[in-house]
């Protein structure tokens, strides 16, 4: 069940970063697993756990709703290269 709450806590922003920089920026699951302080795993599960609501309109308006955060998190990854 998609929750909108769930994702304004700290661990759906964590998932949503997995999600958004895997998917949407083509970063490898190593270096977001770096980025976040968790293994290749479980960023796999992340992308896996929210691809089943990548058709949801509200899933879609979450995303936007975190592009910032997307942004900072992809400027942080690329400066640590």
């Amino acid at each position: 069940m998609f929750d909108k709450k769930f994702f304004d806590t700290p661990m759906g922003l964590k998932q949503i970063l997995a999600y958004e920089l895997y998917v949407n920026h083509g970063l490898y699951q190593r270096e977001i697993a770096n980025f976040l302080g968790c293994s290749n795993n479980t960023v796999a599960n992340y992308v896996k756990k929210l691809k089943k609501y990548d058709h949801l309109k509200d899933f879609k308006v979450t995303l936007e709703s975190k592009s910032k955060d997307v942004e900072n998190a992809l400027e942080n990854i690329k400066r640590h290269l």
